[in-house]
């Protein structure tokens, strides 16, 4: 029904075609997929292959000797010994002609006693005869090899005596105004130096010994006191390893 006083008339709908494309493409045909990039495999580090290390008759891995490149330890010939692990094949010890701490590598079933020597030149011409590994740090020597070291080296200096009392005792004088080098020793003050230069007189000490007697000192063990610490401390200054050695017997 219609509202009373307006006709009603009847809409016409717009049956055309809209303006628009609303169909849907036919599906594409032919489309090539794209490869996605792959990742690169990680490469794995190389493995360094371990030179075989030749076994000593106890099974042991016997060390490798270091190859001698011009440094003074490898010029050693004697090697003193401070302390020798029978179970490695290592002794620790010092050369002769420039007090280095060093490892030495020695075919021995027996333990080699403190202060006995080692040959190192290489040639044959000493025996027992080890080879040289390398240097040895104090921090890591064992409490009884740190305990010994400065008593080996005492032990060398009474064996050479003759040589040290010609070489410094006989020699020795003023570093400056104020010091004489003899106070480089511990426990030598400079009233104890100037006592020391005037009993030596003009002809010397004849022996470590007469030394010994009319200074009242124990001139071995003062020498090896300083020498450890001078090994100890390799800043130290002045070094009196750099002229006392090496020893001429």
């Amino acid at each position: 029904m219609s509202r009373p006083g307006r006709d009603y008339t009847p809409r016409k709908f717009n049956k055309s075609k809209p303006s628009v494309d609303t169909s849907m493409p036919p599906p594409a045909t032919g489309r090539k997929e794209i490869p996605q990039p792959q990742k690169k495999p990680e490469q794995q580090p190389r493995r360094q292959q371990r030179q075989p290390q030749r076994r000593n008759n106890r099974g042991n891995q016997r060390p490798q000797q270091r190859r001698r490149d011009g440094q003074p330890l490898y010029d050693a010939k004697w090697v003193r010994v401070v302390e020798h692990n029978v179970a490695e094949g290592v002794v620790t010890g010092f050369t002769e002609d420039t007090v280095i701490p060093c490892r030495i590598a020695i075919e021995s079933d027996e333990a080699l006693l403190p202060s006995m020597r080692i040959y190192v030149g290489g040639d044959g011409k000493g025996s027992p005869e080890g080879s040289i590994l390398g240097g040895a740090r104090m921090d890591k020597m064992s409490n009884s090899a740190k305990l010994d070291f400065p008593l080996i080296i005492q032990l060398f200096v009474e064996e050479h005596g003759k040589h040290f009392v010609d070489a410094f005792f006989n020699k020795a004088g003023n570093l400056s105004l104020k010091q004489h080098a003899f106070e480089l020793l511990a426990g030598i003050g400079n009233k104890k130096a100037l006592q020391m230069a005037e009993l030596r007189g003009s002809s010397g000490f004849a022996s470590m010994e007469e030394l010994n007697e009319k200074c009242g000192i124990d001139s071995a063990e003062l020498l090896a006191r300083r020498f450890f610490s001078e090994v100890e401390d390799r800043t130290l200054q002045p070094r009196l390893i750099d002229h006392l050695f090496p020893v001429s017997a």
